[in-house]
């Protein structure tokens, strides 16, 4: 009996490094909110749970350090990931810059490899499609979803209709595009020669190659998706969240109009590190152990913020075993978790703050603390602190760290 052969994989580049003129607004599409996830996380999640996928190459804007390292953050459980950078001034700059990523982090790549390009603010691309054109795509053959104009199409010089064009002719080209990997790179280099051509998508980027160059092309059209719309204006996001609510998709999260979250962090005391505890540091005594600053009364309270919009816990945002975070302010951990409670169109309310410690005594700098955190908070809420002893029980009776408890209340705006 002949074996089945296996299924086809690919590797995937996502290209959320746009800035969106077209889209209203400071902030860069692919981060407005889109029933409670920015719109790049939408397609990356996808891709990640594809199992025809192997490796993901995110490509975030090149001008914001800040936009990269949330894009970090919040990919930071998909094991798929490969790599998030910075792309250039154009999508194909952003692309070649994407392939030499994947090239320099995954040395088995072949040159038959299929690699998916696709645009992160498409957030409603699916399961099937993605398979579809990875099933497709082979060493000669480029695949571009399609779909048909649904109404008549006109040519257009000025103001004067020169010509009708037959619809049937003609396909509105999606993504993913499937190109492999050898011909990608050919184009891409070719382009970089050539860089003052336009270039739209991946299929423009072939066929820009000289004609004795991709000769044995073949490119391949699939049935696309209407529902795999591209996000550029106002509209297309109402017609998003519709087609999400429609469907009953399980990933449109319920949405309280008050929420609570809870927040316990401990660290042991060590040598030789300063103490800061609410964004201040306690002078006269020993510091506690961690990545961080290892404010234990921050963490907690990030890891309560986080909680009451149902966002994870600190460890999936701020892993301790990223360098970008070693020694960091934990303010910075706090600034970025209110962002997240905005983000999600909450704001804190109150919060409720309790420090474990024998030692040292804590009372007189908690008006310090509060300072502190209401400037960072910089919006109206209640806020208190509260410092307690174990009576001499367990590891914080034993002086050996600080341990705290925190709840914070978001409503909803």
């Amino acid at each position: 009996m002949v074996p089945e052969p296996a299924p086809k994989t690919a590797y995937a580049i996502i290209v959320a490094a746009g800035s969106g003129h077209r889209y209203p607004g400071r902030q860069s599409k692919q981060f407005i909110d889109l029933c409670g996830k920015p719109l790049y996380l939408w397609s990356i999640e996808t891709f990640q749970k594809c199992p025809a996928i192997k490796g993901i190459v995110i490509v975030g804007p090149k001008q914001n350090q800040e936009a990269l390292l949330e894009m970090q953050q919040k990919t930071t459980l998909f094991d798929k990931v490969i790599s998030v950078i910075a792309g250039g001034d154009s999508r194909t700059e952003s692309v070649s810059k994407g392939v030499t990523a994947l090239a320099a982090t995954d040395k088995k790549l072949c040159e038959s490899d299929a690699i998916l390009v696709h645009d992160g603010v498409r957030p409603l691309i699916s399961n099937e499609l993605i398979i579809k054109v990875v099933e497709q795509t082979s060493s000669q053959q480029v695949v571009i979803p399609t779909t048909t104009p649904t109404a008549t199409v006109k040519r257009i010089a000025g103001q004067k209709i020169t010509e009708t064009i037959p619809r049937e002719e003609l396909g509105l080209a999606q993504t993913p595009q499937g190109v492999p990997y050898r011909l990608l790179c050919e184009a891409l280099k070719h382009w970089q020669k050539n860089p003052a051509t336009p270039i739209t998508d991946e299929g423009a980027l072939v066929e820009n190659l000289p004609l004795n160059r991709r000769a044995n092309v073949n490119f391949v059209n699939v049935s696309g998706e209407p529902a795999n719309l591209k996000i550029t204006f106002p509209h297309d996001l109402q017609q998003a969240e519709i087609m999400l609510q429609k469907n009953n998709c399980q990933e449109v999260a319920y949405k309280p109009r008050q929420a609570t979250g809870f927040g316990y962090d401990v660290h042991a005391f060590a040598e030789k590190r300063k103490l800061i505890l609410g964004g201040i540091e306690i002078p006269g005594h020993m510091g506690l152990a961690g990545h961080s600053d290892a404010d234990v009364l921050i963490h907690a309270l990030v890891d309560a913020l986080l909680g009451a919009v149902g966002a994870g816990d600190i460890g999936q945002h701020f892993p301790d075993h990223d360098p970008a975070f070693k020694n960091r302010s934990s303010l910075y951990f706090l600034e970025q978790a209110l962002t997240i409670v905005r983000e999600r169109d909450f704001k804190l309310e109150a919060a409720d703050i309790t420090i474990v410690a024998e030692q040292p005594k804590l009372t007189p700098h908690i008006p310090h603390m509060l300072a502190v955190l209401k400037e960072t908070i910089a919006s109206p809420c209640q806020l208190n602190i509260k410092a307690t002893t174990s009576e001499g029980l367990g590891f914080t009776g034993r002086r050996e760290g600080i341990a705290t408890y925190a709840v914070a209340t978001v409503i909803a705006n």
